[in-house]
């Protein structure tokens, strides 16, 4: 049999072995999210695809879902073919009969119209199963997603303003309302925000966005700055969460980044080696450089970037450039 067959209407389905598929993810270290996100479907889907509830799936998504792997589409593909039925051996010739057996007579076609009758019903039934599973299997797959992501520096000089970026993306064609939480560190204070945030001042502060999504892809940035007096080497914790309205999964964790540590090094020096080169200064504009209105200390950073370094100096709270 082989392991590419068309359904109803034309399109290309395969059978794919869920277990290898687990094997391969687990093995690479890859997330169920990350290849839900690469595919285009949800978590939900890939569980399903890797416990074999569904064994067949579109051609499209299976090689989709060999590159999310990092594999070719041969190695997901059941190559399994079942055994067929052993056939029954033929009865041995009655040799003892010495005369032809009496045929029987033949019955009369007195239910045949009957017969065609039930048997085209029973076609018709199986088809419109067939059809509805088919649609069932589709609506399943296309299932909504949303996934917010962080985007965070890993250190943070105190007192310097540094950006935060929590990417949204969703695979729904229809415009719908979030609302996107991002709670702060204890000892941080919130800055210039694109788009504008409801600033939530109690315990930790809460940042506050209310839109409404009507394309794939948004983006939500601010500026933040941990308070002089953090010690340095200490670590703070960012945490936030998308509601949107669903019965499946109304609240969306998100993902990414989610610790900043305190240091005497410019969050744009990324290697911490006391100095911004030329890449570490091109992934800061490629990173936060499309953001309009975003003023994320550009000027400082081109300062470094062109001195021999800088060093850090607690009593004026500024960096001194090295020429």
């Amino acid at each position: 049999m082989d392991s590419e067959k068309p359904l109803a209407g034309g399109i290309p389905m395969v059978n794919i072995d869920g277990a290898r598929i687990r094997r391969i993810r687990e093995d690479k270290g890859l997330t169920q999210l990350y290849v839900a996100t690469v595919v285009g479907v949800t978590t939900d889907t890939i569980s399903r695809w890797e416990n074999r509830r569904y064994p067949n799936i579109k051609k499209d998504n299976a090689i989709r879902l060999a590159e999310a792997l990092e594999s070719e589409l041969a190695d997901i593909i059941e190559h399994s073919q079942p055994v067929p039925p052993a056939e029954e051996p033929a009865p041995p010739p009655d040799t003892a009969a010495a005369e032809p057996a009496t045929p029987l007579p033949l019955p009369k076609p007195r239910f045949a119209s009957q017969n065609i009758v039930v048997l085209g019903a029973a076609f018709l039934l199986l088809a419109l199963t067939g059809l509805a599973l088919l649609w069932w299997h589709t609506a399943t797959e296309e299932e909504s997603q949303i996934i917010a992501v962080r985007i965070l520096p890993a250190h943070a000089t105190p007192g310097i303003p540094f950006p935060v970026i929590v990417e949204v993306t969703t695979n729904s064609s229809l415009p719908f309302s979030l609302i996107l939480k991002e709670t702060l560190p204890q000892d941080s204070i919130p800055g210039q925000g694109k788009p504008r945030f409801v600033f939530q001042e109690s315990g930790p502060p809460v940042l506050k966005w209310i839109d409404k999504l009507s394309k794939e892809h948004a983006v939500y940035s601010y500026l933040a700055r941990l308070k002089p007096q953090v010690k340095l080497e200490t670590v703070h914790q960012f945490t936030g969460r998308v509601t949107v309205r669903s019965d499946d999964d109304p609240s969306i964790t998100i993902s990414g980044a989610t610790s900043l540590q305190a240091s005497p090094f410019h969050w744009a020096d990324s290697n911490s080696d006391g100095r911004i080169d030329d890449e570490e200064l091109l992934s800061v504009y490629e990173t936060y450089g499309g953001i309009e209105g975003l003023t994320f200390g550009n000027k400082l950073i081109e300062d470094i970037w062109t001195a021999k370094g800088y060093r850090w100096n607690p009593k004026t709270q500024e960096y001194d450039l090295l020429r």
